[in-house]
């Protein structure tokens, strides 16, 4: 009698929303495709599932889904699913310390198995991120497995008929098993019949059993991607072809049951009935499409269609096999804001660790107990906001969401205000503070400059331009400054969109940039940052002069001796200028001066640069209230007479006064505007990004900006106070 020729079919469900996500999107979410999955898990008692949840969602649904989490735990009790555990809120482990990583993993597995009385023994990579050392740390807390992307195989020279084992792995002689994930599988689901998945297990069924074919998508793809509630759940709206209609989920979970050579089983089962099929070191790697992302844009755009070109030509299967995209820590670098809210969640953590340390000096087991507790606040505060859907860019939005860019910054503000409380129960005295930290806050071996104090944060470079890209409202845990650069993307250029509809910027949005341009351009020109650059200290580097505390007043003075081209030659004309940062309260006052060097014989020149230039100045900002509940006004009105004016609409007056409300976060900023040449001109407008997501081609709000017009001459200054309340 021939012997049966069987399949190991492991599928795995990775539940997932990103911290401070709308709670609008969590009920929608549940309803089209987390309730009626579980659900349907649920009526398959035979048939073994793998599921993951983030632990931010696991509490949602522990607090608001009662119903669903007994039904989680029947299945549990009952053998049905295993439940495999990562980082709490989700982060990628690359980017984190060792301590976060160990933490995180850690309150995600306590979490499980208090409630489901489960072991956790695989771990959940977010994006499928995979750095080689990372069987030192997870195999630290106790993890067995981790799941990978066959994409990551593929270097090493594994063919696909290799992927159907599972490998072991090594760092510092600490083992994991490594299980690929199979790309076929995770196309055909749910968007083609059933049958064809079934066909695809057929062929790799063996006699000898030990095939593991995974399955994984997530949640989210089987109910709220496109059209896939009614393909997955909806009768008659499945696949008509071999499923007559019948929903995909129902339809398939019924095809595992009835076939007996289709061995349903989860991955520590797996695991422990079949060794790994051989050692295997893998390389840094993410999903495949993920690789093509992070690539800089022009690199991007050629990548993408070298790898079509050689996976469409069966000739060069072979060469596609070894193709490499990028590294996934590039997103650091290609978008800044990215780095940012990254290289602030270390800078916050130091300080949290050196708070930890102070804690040895106090003697009244009383307040280390108060402190301790609010340690513990801080640090989950940080765990937050490590959160990686805005790290990132894809088909996604990613860092173009700025509301999870805001989530961010409002939890790391959020640690640092805990911090400021417990120093004050350490020494009383630091209850008010202003002081300047010289630090190398980007890691680009340059010297940044942070002003920090019980109300604000700013962050300034002195190396592009001069200029503050972050500033933080403390008593609101608030980040003005939350804005995005409008970066050229690759998909621009393919969606077709006119120039006129793709606006990108040359520089980072940050506050204080100095822009010299012709006094002819137009406001959609400065809007859409296509004019002509005549000065050299848009981006140049400034040298900061001092840096110095007086009192409660901390003071930051710059200057950079550049030039400025004629406008109908290329002679420049030396000019110095100086830009000076007071803060002291909530008011934080810039002194700009520009002094225009008057050479011998070049009179005529410098008067025509005089007549013929104007210079702004950058003030971008970043609301992240309800739209339509911003309030402005200009020229001294009040708010209540401007009802109408619309914040996020191109607009110009006269003035030396703009102010602002986001009505939902109850949070004023008023900008004075001071010269020698009142009424100063004022130009506003959004600042609007581009983005292509899983909904389509979007114009994603990312702020405003104000511009004051200065007219030149050889010397003068403005300064310009800020107030937020």
């Amino acid at each position: 009698m021939d012997k049966i020729e069987t399949v190991c079919f492991p599928m795995v469900y990775h539940f997932h929303q990103p911290v401070n996500n709308f709670p609008w999107v969590f009920e929608d979410v549940y309803k089209k495709s987390y309730k009626p999955l579980i659900d349907n898990i649920f009526q398959f008692p035979e048939v073994k599932f793998t599921l993951h949840f983030s632990g931010n969602l696991l509490e949602w649904f522990l607090e608001n889904k009662p119903d669903i989490i007994m039904k989680l735990k029947s299945m549990a009790n009952r053998g049905q699913i295993e439940i495999i555990g990562g980082g709490y809120y989700e982060p990628i482990f690359a980017i984190i310390p060792y301590r976060d990583r160990i933490a995180q993993i850690k309150k995600l597995s306590d979490l499980i198995n208090k409630e489901f009385n489960l072991e956790v023994k695989g771990a959940w990579l977010s994006e499928r991120v995979w750095e080689p050392d990372y069987p030192s740390f997870l195999n630290d807390v106790g993890l067995k497995y981790v799941i990978v992307d066959d994409n990551h195989f593929r270097s090493t020279g594994i063919i696909e008929e290799d992927t159907f084992y599972s490998y072991i792995t090594e760092h510092e002689g600490k083992t994991l098993r490594v299980f690929p994930i199979n790309e076929e599988l995770r196309y055909l689901t749910p968007w083609k019949p059933t049958y064809m998945s079934i066909d695809y297990l057929k062929k790799a069924a063996d006699e000898k059993g030990n095939r593991c074919v995974l399955l994984i998508s997530d949640a989210e793809k089987m109910g709220v991607w496109g059209t896939t509630h009614q393909i997955c759940y909806v009768e008659g709206q499945g696949h008509e072809e071999g499923d007559g209609g019948k929903p995909f989920i129902p339809a398939f979970f019924e095809q595992i049951r009835n076939n007996n050579w289709i061995k349903s089983i989860t991955l520590t089962e797996y695991m422990e009935k079949f060794p790994a099929k051989s050692l295997i070191y893998l390389p840094t790697a993410s999903y495949d499409k993920m690789e093509e992302w992070v690539l800089p844009t022009q690199i991007r755009k050629n990548f993408k269609k070298i790898r079509k070109a050689l996976k469409e030509d069966e000739t060069k299967s072979e060469t596609y096999q070894f193709l490499k995209g990028g590294f996934w820590r590039y997103f650091l670098v290609k978008y800044p804001e990215s780095n940012n809210m990254h290289k602030k969640m270390l800078y916050v953590r130091n300080k949290l660790i050196s708070t930890e340390e102070n804690l040895l000096k106090v003697q009244e087991n009383r307040i280390v107990s108060i402190i301790l507790k609010k340690i513990n606040e801080a640090w989950d505060e940080i765990y937050k906001a490590q959160c990686n859907d805005c790290y990132w860019h894809g088909l996604f939005g990613g860092v173009y969401l700025q509301f999870l860019r805001f989530s961010v910054y409002t939890h790391l503000i959020n640690a640092e205000k805990i911090i400021d409380t417990i120093n004050a129960l350490i020494n009383p005295n630091l209850t008010s503070y202003i002081y300047i930290t010289p630090v190398d806050f980007i890691k680009d071996s340059r010297t940044e400059y942070i002003i920090e104090s019980d109300i604000y944060n700013l962050y300034i470079n002195p190396n592009d331009g001069g200029t503050i890209f972050e500033l933080d409202y403390k008593p609101k845990s608030y980040n003005l400054l939350n804005t995005l650069t409008r970066w050229p993307e690759a998909y621009h250029e393919s969606k077709k969109l006119s120039s006129k509809e793709v606006l990108v910027d040359r520089f980072r949005r940050s506050m204080l940039r100095l822009r010299f341009f012709h006094k002819d351009i137009t406001l959609e020109q400065l809007q859409s940052d296509t004019y002509y650059e005549f000065g050299d200290f848009i981006d140049g580097g400034f040298r900061v002069t001092s840096s110095e505390k007086e009192g409660k007043i901390a003071i930051l003075e710059m200057e950079k001796i550049g030039s400025v081209k004629d406008t109908e030659s290329n002679y420049r004309n030396p000019v110095r200028i100086t830009k000076d940062i007071y803060v002291e309260d909530n008011e934080i006052e810039i002194r700009v001066r520009i002094n225009f060097e008057e050479v011998l014989g070049n009179e005529n020149v410098l008067e025509r640069i005089i007549n013929n230039l104007r210079l702004a100045i950058d003030f971008p900002i970043f609301f992240n209230g309800d739209t339509n509940k911003f309030q402005w006004e200009y020229d001294q009105k009040e708010l209540s007479e401007n009802k109408d004016l619309n914040l996020l609409e191109l607009f110009e007056y006269e003035g030396t006064m703009f102010k602002a409300y986001d009505e939902s976060y109850d949070l004023r900023i008023e900008i004075e505007m001071i010269s020698d040449s009142d009424p100063i001109k004022i130009v506003k407008f959004p600042i609007i990004a581009y983005a292509y997501t899983e909904e389509g081609y979007q114009q994603i709000y990312q702020g405003f900006n104000v511009s004051p017009l200065f007219k030149i001459d050889k010397s003068f200054e403005f300064h310009l106070k800020i107030k937020t309340f």
